[in-house]
């Protein structure tokens, strides 16, 4: 299923890169696609907190974790899955589209703001490949 809409995408071409950041499967397989190594389960990122002085003496006294654990959603935890440094994201969103049909349209600005809200965890980068000459 060819989506012509993608490829005018301004991010079509943009690659996704995983950042290094703990994080972990949880639950049993969901929805996926036919991918060797995407296995369709949820992923929790294990994000250290840093502390200002004061905060890390209340920390200490009321014994407050020392990590936070965010689940994502069905389709971050896909998209996470997707994020292989290799595709792009037209080729991401064609998966997606192809996995969730109705439930992610319109799949272009679904998928870019799931990628603005990995970047702002510090968990992504997106890159632009050069332009060959």
């Amino acid at each position: 299923m060819e989506n012509p809409a993608l490829e005018k995408h301004p991010w079509a071409r943009f690659i996704p890169h995983r950042l290094d950041v703990e994080w972990e499967f949880i639950g049993g397989a969901a929805i996926h696609p036919e991918i060797e190594g995407i296995r369709g389960r949820s992923v929790v990122f294990l994000i250290t907190k840093t502390f200002t002085r004061f905060e890390r003496l209340l920390a200490k006294i009321l014994r407050a974790p020392k990590q936070v654990r965010r689940t994502m959603h069905p389709t971050q935890s896909m998209l996470w899955e997707l994020i292989d440094n290799q595709r792009n994201f037209s080729e991401i969103c064609s998966i997606m589209e192809r996995l969730y049909h109705e439930d992610i349209v319109p799949v272009g600005p679904r998928v870019q703001a799931y990628l603005e809200v990995f970047v702002r965890l510090n968990v992504v980068t997106v890159f632009k490949p050069q332009e060959v000459e």
